[in-house]
């Protein structure tokens, strides 16, 4: 194994699992309150586009906060769905799991309209830094983080009939349709201006 998309079922993770077209596409439960949502869609996509597909589960809901957790988001929280740590977490989990198979490369779905520090270039840089630097030396890259979900979506050869699978849900195991998750989704399907989804 080589490259591994960390895919949550989302439009962004979803479209890039689709032009990379990974080794792997791993999808974390580690507690929050969408996991399953997170992993039927990413099961789907990853099945639709003939890509391996495991799940890593890690109970962590104790720390979590915000609208993933179910809890009050923390005075830290850059958005109600703030979990702290979440993209070093899910990095950090992936190269624990798979360093000694092999793995060279973690990608992750950040892209520029993303708010929390950890889908942020600074982060994304240290993050890539530290593995970089243990044992297996692997790499950590965000291929879309310089673009927006439309333009990503634009350019991705992600079959349009798929985007109905997609999962963005930040408060449960189904679409709440008010959440920033939902919403961004929804409104991101309208501007690719893509009927029957």
């Amino acid at each position: 194994m080589s490259r591994l998309l960390l895919l949550s079922g989302g439009l962004d993770s979803s479209a890039l699992a689709a032009d990379l077209r990974p080794d792997i596409c791993l999808t974390v439960d580690y507690g929050q309150r969408p996991s399953a949502g997170e992993i039927s869609a990413s099961a789907a996509i990853a099945e639709a586009l003939d890509l391996r597909h495991e799940v890593l589960r890690v109970e962590l809901s104790a720390l979590g906060s915000g609208d993933m957790a179910g809890r009050d988001a923390s005075h830290l929280a850059s958005g109600p769905e703030w979990w702290p740590c979440r993209n070093q977490m899910l990095i950090t989990l992936a190269a624990m799991r798979y360093v000694a198979d092999g793995l060279s490369e973690i990608v992750i779905g950040a892209v520029a309209t993303d708010t929390h520090a950890d889908g942020k270039a600074p982060f994304l840089h240290a993050i890539d830094q530290a593995l970089s630097v243990q044992e297996g030396g692997v790499r950590v890259s965000a291929p879309a983080r310089d673009r927006d979900p439309v333009e990503l979506l634009r350019r991705s050869s992600l079959p349009r009939e798929l985007l109905g699978l997609t999962f963005s849900c930040h408060s449960g195991p189904y679409a709440c349709g008010q959440c920033r998750g939902c919403t961004k989704r929804l409104r991101t399907i309208d501007e690719l201006d893509v009927s029957g989804i």
